[in-house]
């Protein structure tokens, strides 16, 4: 994962905000599905994340760091009792629900397989959740695994 810098440019996707808009809206089951394996399959793409975690003190001068360089991050709790651990789908999005970062936190830019890897060195962290409080799609370890997996797979032929 990378340090965000202002120069960045992880702005809104438009065709993955019209998907999860489609999430919500009242389709049919047969509509409902294909939304849902047409955002698997934009999501297999190189969808990046951004993120607020606290690194390590030996990883704040690292521009690229991995999940074992994570001293802590915020979670959320969900209404089933399990810890949800917030990405966004651009910097605006992050922005929103985080205006200002606490002491120590920094913004770190995330694929799915850096989810992945917080995820997996996390256990008690069930999945990740994209735009908590507007779109809650939830990211669980082998979604990601499989998404990984048909973007690498895609990426040969």
């Amino acid at each position: 994962m990378k340090k965000y810098t202002d120069s960045m440019d992880i702005r809104m996707d438009a065709k993955l905000d019209q998907l999860l808009s489609q999430r919500k809206a009242p389709l049919s089951e047969e509509g409902m599905n294909q939304v849902l394996r047409d955002l698997t399959m934009h999501l297999t793409g190189n969808t990046v994340f951004a993120c607020a975690v606290y690194p390590k003190e030996e990883a704040l001068s690292k521009i690229d760091i991995h999940a074992a360089d994570i001293e802590k991050a915020d979670v959320m709790q969900g209404n089933d009792n399990e810890k949800y651990f917030p990405v966004y789908t651009d910097i605006d999005h992050l922005k929103k629900a985080k205006p200002v970062l606490k002491i120590g936190e920094f913004i770190y830019l995330m694929d799915k397989q850096d989810i992945l890897d917080f995820l997996n060195s996390n256990e008690k962290v069930a999945a990740a959740v994209a735009n908590p409080m507007e779109d809650d799609l939830l990211l669980y370890r082998m979604q990601l695994q499989n998404m990984i997996q048909i973007g690498r797979d895609s990426q040969k032929r």
